[in-house]
């Protein structure tokens, strides 16, 4: 195993919470934008982890934009007209590869990755894949 950098791994968490705009729709909402209406989460996530700033997706619907970030991916790599998947026309089997998405990377340079909630629209198919492709160590996630 090569030395980290930093002398140790890092352990990191990724939470991914669809629909959080803060540029649309912004009549009725202060600079926290649809987070304003969600102040559980707003408390937790962004009060008390960290907030991006000017993070933006290429794709702003739920699975092409999870495929693209579980994969650093933009759509026409996970997408059409090359890979017409069966989620949203995206080929979601490259976020569930040990190769290609970001759990079996993670996984194959020794982290200890778990699954909770939703990774996608295809998560019966994703999760089966996850698992045969032994790209997590845990999952507590519904099929559909």
């Amino acid at each position: 195993d090569p030395k980290p950098p930093l002398g140790f791994k890092p352990n990191f968490v990724l939470f991914l919470a669809d629909d959080q705009d803060r540029i649309l729709g912004r009549e009725g909402y202060d600079t926290m934008g649809s987070l304003a209406a969600m102040p559980q989460l707003q408390r937790r996530l962004v009060n008390e982890g960290a907030f991006v700033e000017h993070f933006y997706v290429n794709t702003p619907i739920c699975c092409p934009s999870r495929t693209e970030l579980l994969t650093g991916r933009y759509f026409h790599n996970v997408g059409p007209p090359r890979m017409p998947g069966s989620c949203m026309h995206v080929d979601t089997s490259v976020a569930s590869s040990n190769e290609t998405g970001l759990f079996g990377l993670l996984t194959r340079v020794g982290y200890a990755v778990g699954v909770f909630g939703k990774v996608t629209n295809d998560q019966e198919r994703v999760l089966s894949e996850l698992v045969a492709s032994k790209s997590v160590d845990a999952i507590d996630s519904p099929l559909n």
